[in-house]
């Protein structure tokens, strides 16, 4: 007996409606190495958005203007705090530093005369090899790294803590990178940038040092503003 003509019944699955036909390309190694170490929601957010507009951009091999990340709909939106209007350039900032310090992102500085630009690649054994050719002159940047109408000087911008230590205590090594990153994580940057200062001060330059310092501000707090 045919069954008589009913109205649909609601799906109990709502909310967004993937498509199937709309594909983005993310690497394995992406999925497989990074996203499981990832902690911070912000860095995950930023990865995957970088991941999304290089792809629009034309590719992994393409430079990503800064501005580009930050201005970002869906991103400020995934990050936004309500009730605070600047939050979102914050996280993503933070988002970008923890990207950078894990070597998800490589960040260039490109200046010509007074004016500079900062922009993004994904660290790629490609990209990696243009950008120390580029940084030396032996290639020349491309047009959509140019501030202004003349060739620009490239050179590698590293997160500031990773400035710091090497401006005041010493040589990076891999170890000591990955020790950073961490506290990059877990701690405020201002903090961080502080300990830094408070080691060179007191010539206790290492960063086991400075941990220590991290490590008793967290538990007993600042005695030099509110924690």
């Amino acid at each position: 007996m045919p069954r008589p003509n009913t109205p649909d019944k609601p799906s109990a699955v709502t909310g967004l409606v993937l498509n199937p036909t709309e594909v983005l390309p993310i690497p394995v190694s992406f999925l497989t190495e990074i996203v499981p170490a990832i902690t911070s929601l912000e860095e995950l957010q930023v990865s995957l958005a970088t991941i999304r507009l290089l792809d629009a951009a034309g590719g992994f091999n393409e430079p990503l203007a800064e501005k580009t990340i930050l201005r970002d709909r869906t991103l400020r939106s995934a990050l936004r705090v309500e009730g605070s209007p600047r939050a979102p350039d914050a996280r993503i900032t933070k988002g970008l530093d923890l990207a950078l310090a894990r070597g998800t992102l490589v960040r260039l500085v490109s200046a010509e005369a007074r004016k500079r630009a900062i922009f993004y690649y994904l660290n790629t054994p490609e990209n990696r090899s243009s950008i120390r050719l580029m940084e030396t002159g032996q290639l020349p940047a491309p047009r959509a790294l140019w501030p202004d109408e003349n060739p620009p000087s490239i050179t590698i911008d590293r997160p500031n803590a990773f400035r710091l230590y090497e401006q005041n205590i010493g040589t990076l090594t891999p170890l000591i990178a990955d020790q950073i990153s961490r506290a990059i994580e877990e701690y405020p940057d201002d903090w961080i940038e502080d300990a830094l200062g408070e080691a060179v001060t007191y010539n206790r330059r290492s960063w086991r040092y400075v941990t220590r310092i991290l490590e008793n501000w967290r538990a007993y707090g600042r005695q030099d503003r509110d924690d």
